[in-house]
């Protein structure tokens, strides 16, 4: 049962992310004058999103409890900061690509975003995006694994 309560956290938190880079991000070459819609998403989907990463951390803690393998946490480790790489690169990437397109930062006269602030209509997809998603959840993998890793030092399982 907590792995299924797990699973609907993922696709539900995961949806939110894909909603908001792909319906409430404005393209760099559309005009909006409606304000940041994409906040209230935010606002209703953080609650989902913060459980999946606890719940990441509490599944990553249950099954290493099941497998107490020093090379298993390591290799779980290993695989967790290569991913991590890997994605920072992808995230810089991506947003090097969009501040691009829009025409500088919100400090540039010239920008689609002058004065509108790093959270706004043309820019939710820097924060709210597939790589964004998984590094948060391979983070929380790292959590998971370092704090199962505490908790047999100490003795005490919850």
């Amino acid at each position: 049962m907590k792995y299924m309560i797990w699973v609907i956290l993922l696709v539900v938190s995961f949806s939110g992310f894909i909603v908001l880079e792909k319906v409430f991000t404005m393209p760099p070459n559309v005009t909006s004058g409606n304000g940041n819609v994409g906040l209230l998403v935010i606002l209703c989907l953080s609650p989902f999103f913060i459980a999946s990463c606890f719940a990441t951390v509490k599944i990553t803690k249950r099954i290493l409890a099941g497998r107490s393998s020093q090379k298993l946490t390591v290799l779980v480790l290993i695989l967790c900061l290569v991913s991590s790489l890997f994605l920072l690169f992808a995230i810089t990437d991506y947003a090097n690509e969009l501040i691009a397109a829009l025409g500088g930062s919100p400090a540039n006269e010239n920008s689609r975003i002058y004065r509108f602030g790093w959270l706004n209509q043309y820019t939710n997809s820097l924060f709210f995006n597939v790589y964004t998603f998984l590094l948060t959840h391979v983070f929380s993998v790292i959590v998971g694994v370092l704090s199962w890793k505490r908790t047999m030092k100490t003795g005490k399982l919850h």
